[in-house]
């Protein structure tokens, strides 16, 4: 006898939830929920600064900019945690680990502003060395007055 074919089309939206649970995986996309939907459970501002990297044995690892805002995040973590557990329906996270970037995965830095040398007009020189004459010492006088003919003359172009 010949078997018949079995015609009846699943569909996808039908099929993927009972091989996700029959493999084991419901537990792991529980947990990778908060990659899609991070900014909305931490907020804009630590979502610009901060990116989830991986979930390893229920810690989430996260990429912070700087030291600074890990710092701010260290302050944090604790209702972050919480948030994020109020979020996960079948798991919850032990623990946020952060780490700040290597190599080439940090940002590009702002490239440094140019700056020009505008010599001070000669009314103004004059104008700081009466200043600065009641200075006894005459190697302090200088060197105040190099310091400030410096500032002056360095003059950063704004884009």
């Amino acid at each position: 006898m010949a078997r018949r074919k079995n015609t009846k089309k699943n569909n996808i939206a039908e099929v993927l939830p009972t091989i996700s649970r029959d493999n084991g995986w419901e537990m792991q996309l529980d947990l990778h929920a908060v990659f899609p939907n991070w900014e909305k459970l931490v907020g804009e501002e630590i979502a610009e600064h901060a990116q989830p990297l991986k979930i390893e044995r229920g810690v989430l690892w996260i990429e912070v900019d700087n030291s600074s805002w890990l710092q701010q995040i260290q302050f944090e973590k604790l209702g972050m945690l919480d948030n994020l557990n109020n979020f996960l329906q079948l798991t919850t996270l032990k623990d946020i680990k952060m780490i700040l970037p290597k190599g080439e995965w940090r940002k590009a830095a702002k490239p440094p502003t140019k700056v020009t040398f505008v010599r001070p007009n000669a009314k103004k020189i004059a104008e700081f060395q009466r200043q600065v004459e009641c200075i006894a010492d005459e190697k302090c006088r200088e060197a105040l007055m190099q310091f400030w003919y410096l500032a002056e003359a360095c003059k950063r172009d704004r884009e």
